[in-house]
């Protein structure tokens, strides 16, 4: 195989409040469900929404100031790459998810005026933080008993 590029970016709303956990070594990670939104013309010719359902994982400062910033309906952009995981569970079932690991998170202020209220001010992007203090994350360090599903 030759050289690849890996990198996308997303924008939707949180489906539900985003999840922040630790990793034994202290690392945060945060977990949440993105909904993109798609139109398309139906058979009848009428618009129709279309919605995908995406899982966003994010690790260290930005999973840290991008949970405290985030909540269930606010739109956010997510930077990144696509990643595959697999696993085996303890019925010895193989399992397969992917997911977008996000490295740049920017927080959109269309919450409050989605849910009928006054407009929320636009709240600044969260910046990656310095990747020096962390060491390398292995996926195995990340997803280990620790941090149910």
């Amino acid at each position: 195989m030759g050289f690849g590029i890996n990198r996308v970016v997303v924008s939707g709303r949180l489906c539900k409040d985003p999840e922040l956990r630790a990793t034994r070594s202290g690392l945060d990670v945060m977990t949440v469900r993105l909904a993109t939104e798609d139109r398309k013309r139906g058979a009848d010719g009428a618009w129709v929404d279309d919605a995908s359902y995406l899982d966003v994982v994010s690790f260290g400062g930005v999973a840290a100031a991008a949970a405290r910033q985030l909540s269930k309906g606010s739109r956010a952009v997510f930077g990144g790459r696509v990643r595959q995981r697999t696993w085996e569970d303890e019925a010895g079932t193989q399992h397969y998810r992917v997911e977008i690991v996000a490295d740049d998170v920017v927080v959109c202020g269309e919450r409050a005026k989605a849910a009928g209220a006054a407009p929320a001010p636009a709240q600044p992007p969260v910046a990656a933080a310095p990747v020096e203090a962390a060491p390398p994350v292995a996926p195995a360090d990340v997803y280990d008993e620790d941090i149910p599903f």
